[in-house]
């Protein structure tokens, strides 16, 4: 666990916390990006760009431990999540569309969307947007919760689909934690 760099410095303190938050959740620390979630919101400034990507982060890992748990306390705070990242969305398009598109895939997921032409619809909504905007790991991320998504539909053709789509990304972004996690869920498909 890293340590505070130092109480008083707010801008140091607010990156240090942003770091944490975003490589606790890629690594898969659920409780710790929602501890370091929490120190950053507590000395952030409204409406700060790092807020809204903070909050994507924790939307997400949210979803997450709901999966997890299935504990529902925390779909009330993603509801309100998504709709600040309309908002945020719809003022810098490039930067939050994908954002937005994957935390409502992730949601209709989670809370029994098993429509599967509506989740695949909303997946792929998501992946052609971080495409677009040119974030391979946002795009890989999507391809990997369509995959989780069908592994929990018995659709294992279409999950290996989205997790070879998953580890392209992720060797693009050279994140071989990422690559070698896709692959272990690979391997247990085959």
């Amino acid at each position: 666990e890293a340590s505070d760099p130092g109480i008083g410095n707010k801008p140091v303190l607010e990156v240090f916390y942003f770091h944490q938050v975003f490589r606790n959740y890629w690594l898969g620390y659920s409780e710790r990006c929602h501890h370091f979630v929490q120190k950053f919101f507590a000395i952030s400034k409204p409406g700060h760009f790092f807020i809204y990507v903070i909050k994507f982060y924790h939307g997400l890992n949210s979803l997450d431990m709901i999966k997890k748990q299935a504990n529902y306390s925390k779909s009330k705070e993603v509801d309100e999540i998504i709709a600040s990242m309309k908002v945020v969305a719809s003022q810098s398009e490039s930067n939050f569309r994908n954002k937005l598109e994957l935390l409502e895939a992730e949601q209709y997921g989670v809370t029994g969307g098993h429509i599967v032409a509506v989740a695949f619809h909303a997946y792929n909504t998501a992946i052609a947007s971080a495409q677009k905007a040119k974030f391979v790991h946002e795009q890989g991320l999507a391809c990997e919760k369509a995959g989780f998504y069908c592994k929990r539909m018995k659709d294992n053709e279409k999950s290996l689909m989205y997790f070879n789509q998953a580890r392209e990304c992720y060797e693009k972004w050279g994140s071989t934690v990422k690559v070698e996690f896709i692959q272990k869920e690979l391997s247990k498909l085959m």
